[in-house]
């Protein structure tokens, strides 16, 4: 879900071949109704030649229902179901119990939602069920648990983010500035001084109140009994029945001119993240050609886009360049989007890394040229041609393992829409030019977005940008003359910062430390 779970999360999901649309055509969703007043949603895909099962509980609760001083609440109570004994056995016993299986629990919190999810095989489904059921509706709450997933977290915080990875710790930081004063604006693993104000007691409270009926989606995939779905929402018809209804968000925070946030730290190397809030989700029709739009412009972790072929290819200056209509769930792990981190506001966003500090500033200048560049000249109709024919056959490639799947159609859900990636393949045939070059004229711009540099030196990269002069670049070998020609372009397109702020890395997700 995070980039927090993907780097402490135990599960391990295995590949079962299949495309996804032959799944998705198999699809039963339905509500099934426990012995009990509120009932539990479900999202299923069966596949009877399958022998295992992935099962999936999406509560409607995340880092937003955090209380204001105690950030990480809810990704401790997560860790508390997920990675801690319950009422019945500790968690060594716990962990004795699922490894004969081959199967074990992961738990995840994004903005909002929450996972807690599994695969087994079908021969063990009973079992794994039970203790699966056993930590969801009835945690041991331990002391020892508690202290243990509390240092885990913090940890993330202090030695992941701060130190060990650089990618995670500028995507991080620039949604915290992108959502600076709304609930997206903390880390779902919350802060040091929020962490180390939460008790056993908090947590404890807010799983008799988030975990509830009513917050629950319940997804389960793969080769299971008839009866198997009747009988796991008796099982959890136990959760108290909650209240439906997901909290409101107030409006993403607008963004104003050009703000710079320089994270000083030591480092070899400078990370580039800038971006700004979409008003558009995949649930809305305009989503589709500003998805083509951005694969145009930069797939993660690809070679075809404008900012990797020009930053990469043609000049040579780092390792990777992409652009993003939507939160990208732990980038150093993940090759393609991960379902699982549903959000009711999105944002754009452009990534840079690593550059060398010499280059640093014509990097961001020639980023900003190739999304002025699409906003302003749009894409031909080859262009357009080969990038939708690529995004049709790539978009089936997301949800390769059951697990996957089953997770894209309860994020469908969440978005209330169809099948996100039937939908893909049914309406990016039909799109027009001048549609998609509509939708990129129409929410790409350069003129406000927050921007946040890793770097060691700060005080220099906050002078070269204030002074916005003309940032020249050489090369060791030849290059070809177009390029040249636009360089005398590149290196002087405005920056113009409205604000540069410069942050010490062990200040960050301190939260008033």
């Amino acid at each position: 879900m995070t980039s927090f779970r993907d780097t402490v999360a135990i599960a391990a999901m295995l590949a079962l071949a299949g495309t996804a649309a032959a799944q998705t055509a198999a699809t039963e969703t339905a509500a099934a109704k426990p012995p009990a007043e509120t009932p539990i949603e479900t999202v299923t895909l069966p596949s009877e030649g399958s022998p295992l099962i992935a099962l999936r509980l999406m509560f409607d609760v995340g880092s937003i229902h955090d209380p204001a001083g105690k950030e990480g609440l809810a990704a401790l109570t997560a860790l508390m179901v997920g990675q801690a004994g319950t009422a019945q056995r500790s968690y060594g016993e716990l962990v004795d119990a699922l490894y004969p299986m081959a199967a074990e629990i992961d738990a995840g919190t994004d903005r909002e939602v929450t996972v807690i999810s599994g695969e087994v095989h079908r021969d063990k489904l009973a079992e794994y069920t039970a203790l699966l059921t056993e930590a969801v509706v009835t945690p041991g709450f331990a002391a020892a648990d508690f202290e243990r997933n509390r240092e885990q977290l913090r940890a993330y915080l202090t030695t992941t983010l701060r130190s060990g990875n650089d990618e995670l710790l500028g995507l991080e930081a620039l949604q915290q500035e992108i959502f600076a004063g709304h609930p997206y604006g903390h880390a779902p693993a919350g802060t040091v001084a929020g962490l180390d104000a939460i008790t056993l007691d908090d947590v404890k409270a807010f799983h008799k109140q988030h975990y509830t009926r009513a917050n629950l989606l319940l997804g389960v995939a793969g080769g299971y009994p008839a009866d198997f779905v009747a009988g796991l929402t008796q099982r959890l018809a136990a959760l108290p029945a909650g209240k439906a209804g997901r909290a409101e968000l107030p409006a993403a925070p607008k963004t104003e001119g050009r703000r710079f946030t320089l994270i000083e730290k030591q480092a070899g190397a400078v990370g580039i993240h800038f971006g700004y809030p979409l008003p558009i989700t995949r649930a809305d029709d305009e989503w589709f050609p500003l998805l083509v739009a951005n694969s145009y412009l930069g797939e993660h972790r690809t070679f075809h886009g404008r900012l990797m072929q020009q930053l990469r290819g043609q000049r040579g200056l780092n390792y990777g360049d992409y652009s993003y209509i939507e939160y990208w769930a732990a980038p150093p792990y993940t090759s393609t989007p991960s379902p699982g981190v549903p959000r009711r506001q999105q944002y754009f966003s452009v990534w840079v890394r690593p550059v060398r500090p010499e280059t640093a500033h014509f990097a961001l200048r020639n980023a900003l040229y190739e999304v002025e560049r699409l906003r302003d000249g749009g894409m031909t109709q080859s262009e357009l041609d080969l990038t939708r024919d690529f995004l049709v056959n790539y978009s089936k490639l997301w949800a390769q393992t059951l697990a996957d799947r089953l997770g894209f159609l309860m994020d469908s859900r969440f978005y209330g829409m169809p099948s996100y990636i039937d939908e893909i393949e049914r309406r990016l045939p039909g799109l027009k030019l001048e549609q998609v070059n509509a939708a990129a004229k129409k929410y790409l711009q350069t003129d406000h977005y927050q921007a946040v540099f890793v770097t060691d030196d700060a005080a220099e990269v906050a002078a070269y940008l204030k002074a916005d002069a003309p940032s020249p670049i050489t090369y060791g070998s030849d290059v070809p003359a177009e390029v040249l020609a636009a360089d005398k372009t590149i290196q002087k397109v405005p920056v113009e910062p409205t604000a540069v702020e410069i942050v010490p890395v062990g200040e960050m997700f301190s939260g008033g430390e």
